[in-house]
């Protein structure tokens, strides 16, 4: 199987920025802070620092180690276990290894818009907590929001067309 290379060379930048993201701010904020807004984007839930830093660099870190086991061993999942429509025929001998390309490549880039989503997220929650008064998230978000949102399901629309229906 050929992965392209772009999402993974991304996904390594994006998970390098999350890492300086988190030393950056870490020093910077007080002992506990506003980790979760309500629709009106006021702060409505707070946490330690050490905690919310701990938890976001797990699942940043998951994020991109997923995303990169995609990569390297995705060809080596069992094609029962992979939920595309048609399968039996996209995945015969000699169809397997574009298809598995086409798949995984696509995948990785939802890693991809994942994290970098995580990354914008992070970056709204210490922005707010630094702001001075009380904590709340700029409307901005709600265009990164949707970005994201957006982002994934192109993707996802690229595999369901791709996969939807045998060619010739």
């Amino acid at each position: 199987m050929k992965l392209d290379r772009t999402p993974v060379t991304v996904m390594l930048l994006l998970a390098a920025v999350a890492a300086a993201q988190l030393l950056h701010y870490y020093t910077r904020l007080p002992e506990t802070i506003a980790v979760h807004f309500g629709p009106s984007g006021q702060a409505d839930g707070w946490s330690g620092k050490a905690t919310f830093f701990t938890v976001f660099a797990v699942i940043e870190a998951a994020i991109a180690l997923g995303g990169l086991a995609m990569a390297r061993f995705g060809e080596r999942i069992p094609p029962a276990l992979l939920n595309i429509p048609n399968r039996d025929h996209w995945l015969s001998e000699d169809r397997r290894a574009e298809s598995l390309s086409f798949f995984w490549t696509q995948t990785v880039w939802i890693e991809v818009m994942t994290l970098a989503f995580l990354i914008a997220v992070a970056e709204f929650v210490f922005r707010a907590n630094l702001a001075g008064g009380p904590p709340r998230l700029p409307v901005d978000f709600s265009i990164v929001l949707i970005a994201f949102i957006l982002g994934v399901a192109y993707q996802s629309i690229r595999i369901v067309r791709k996969f939807s229906r045998p060619h010739a």
